[in-house]
């Protein structure tokens, strides 16, 4: 009789161990469904999205920042270069005659340039007709009659008191138009003009 008893006790050990074995499969194997998730959709929305839109959002910050900078930096060489070749021009001899050559001579002194400095506030009155050419320094626009300088290198006219731009050709299209130097200044001049 105990051996019957231990049999039925063993086999009865056995049956419920293969149901644990099996109810146990099932729970692992149906976890991680639509029904029941491994990692709920909160904790996506709430944890793992923000964390990786961040991630993606300093990625590209920081992209954007090594751009600029190259950018910048290649800005500023082009502009050194532009300098360096704008000296150049004007510091070369044969300056001159380039722009009497290019001028074509519509002042009443045609084809003759004459080189002049001036102090900070001196005053060019020119002739109209009269070119001139600011080849180092500053000046701003004097206007006559209300009207200033035209600028024949890019069409377009200067009123009182505007900049004029370095190796920019300008004509007077009225009598005493002219320019006012606003620190030491070269300019060329081709026509008649007084200086004030």
């Amino acid at each position: 009789m105990k051996i019957k008893q231990q049999r039925f006790i063993t086999s009865t050990a056995a049956v419920l161990m293969v149901c644990l074995l099996v109810s146990g499969y099932f729970a692992v194997a149906q976890s991680g469904s639509s029904d029941d998730p491994l990692v709920t959709q909160s904790y996506l929305d709430a944890v793992i999205t923000p964390k990786a839109m961040q991630t993606a959002e300093n990625a590209a910050n920081a992209q954007a920042n090594t751009l600029s900078a190259r950018i910048n930096e290649l800005s500023q060489k082009l502009n050194e270069s532009i300098t360096a070749a704008a000296a150049a021009v004007a510091s070369d001899e044969t300056f001159l005659k380039r722009v009497s050559a290019a001028g074509g001579g519509t002042a009443a002194d045609s084809g003759t340039w004459r080189s002049l400095t001036l102090s900070a506030g001196q005053k060019v009155y020119l002739a109209a007709g009269a070119e001139v050419v600011l080849r180092s320094g500053a000046a701003t626009c004097v206007e006559s009659g209300g009207r200033g300088l035209v600028n024949l290198s890019e069409v377009g006219e200067l009123s009182e008191g505007e900049a004029l731009d370095l190796y920019a050709l300008y004509t007077a299209t009225t009598q005493s138009a002219g320019l006012q130097a606003t620190e030491r200044t070269k300019v060329l001049i081709s026509g008649d003009y007084s200086v004030a």
